[in-house]
């Protein structure tokens, strides 16, 4: 029989050896568990369907900024052009659900260019996971200062009585102020010559050179002009501190002129629940900081946060009102 001090030997060695394999399988498993759990440890990237400059990306960016504060990661914005909206909204689609990727869109890129096109890429209410909507500016119909119109119902007149001559532009076809420019003809009951443009820049230039009679645009585009004295507003889907005595679609019974341009942003429905309630949370409390609401309302923006709850009725019903202005009007895009 084996002496009884080298089976203690023997059971204690082998208890030792049992000890170390657990200390190397922990030491090995147990840091690849917790970075797989924690989100955010890198970067994260906000997709803008719109080009650098413009109304989405400037609100994005200064959300990104303090998101990045809150998140402790950097928020990357990165520009994706063209199709209005659809190309930098479907490329998001393609982007791994991992809460690494989200998309900042408007209306626009989510509603009206998806219903525009002859094969919709996606359906927002199905392929979209809504985080926040976060903020929202008014649509403007401007005129140029010679114009003879000093109020919409003396434009409204003009317009009834001499069918088809005004000349009438917006930009970013299959847009907002696309719809809300067809918004203001079929309510109105008017006809017109619409004049798209590409992009805001060339728009107000040719507002200001007289080349059009009136515009459809956000705005923040034609306030600076409004103050030089270069333009006026006589319209608003939303009434403005900024522009006192300009009414509101509604208040004049063009109901169909109330989208406001807005911009919210969207993951994937696929994201790990973790991640998508790490994004939300960050998204609300920048939307609390005042450093953010003092820089995106001296850019012109309204703050006007949305939960995800709130975000998702609001696609659901302006998908039903948009797609009947649109088919109301015969809105098209080529």
């Amino acid at each position: 029989m084996e002496p009884r001090e080298q089976k203690d030997c023997r059971r204690m060695i082998f208890l030792c050896f049992l000890l170390v394999l657990a200390l190397v399988s922990t030491f090995y498993t147990t840091p690849i568990q917790s970075q797989e759990a924690k989100f955010p440890s890198k970067a994260i990237e906000v997709i803008v369907p719109y080009s650098s400059g413009g109304f989405m990306d400037v609100g994005t960016r200064i959300f990104a900024e303090s998101m990045s504060r809150e998140l402790k990661v950097p928020v990357v914005v990165k520009n994706q052009p063209g199709g209005g909206g659809l190309i930098g909204a479907t490329a998001f689609l393609n982007t791994k659900p991992d809460g690494y990727t989200f998309l900042s869109c408007s209306a626009g890129g989510t509603i009206t260019t998806v219903q525009l096109a002859k094969t919709p890429p996606f359906d927002p209410r199905k392929d979209l996971l809504p985080i926040a909507y976060v903020v929202d500016v008014p649509i403007a119909m401007a005129v140029p200062k010679t114009s003879p119109f000093k109020s919409f119902q003396d434009f409204l007149q003009f317009a009834k009585s001499n069918p088809g001559k005004l000349r009438g532009g917006f930009s970013a076809p299959g847009g907002e102020t696309h719809i809300m420019y067809m918004a203001i003809i079929k309510d109105g009951k008017i006809e017109a010559k619409i004049v798209p443009y590409v992009g805001i820049p060339e728009l107000v230039t040719a507002l200001l050179g007289e080349h059009l009679d009136w515009a459809s645009l956000s705005l923040p585009a034609i306030t600076p002009y409004v103050k030089s004295g270069d333009a006026r507003v006589l319209l608003l889907t939303r009434t403005a501190q900024d522009m006192p005595g300009v009414p509101a679609g509604s208040d004049i019974g063009l109901n169909s002129f109330s989208l406001n341009m807005w911009t919210g942003f969207f993951t994937h429905p696929q994201t790990p629940k973790a991640a998508y309630d790490t994004l939300v949370s960050a998204v609300k409390a920048a939307s609390k900081d005042p450093e953010l609401i003092k820089k995106l309302t001296n850019a012109g923006f309204n703050v006007s946060y949305k939960d995800p709850h709130e975000f998702s009725n609001l696609i659901n019903q302006q998908w039903e009102i948009l797609s009947q202005i649109i088919k109301e009007t015969g809105m098209k895009v080529n």
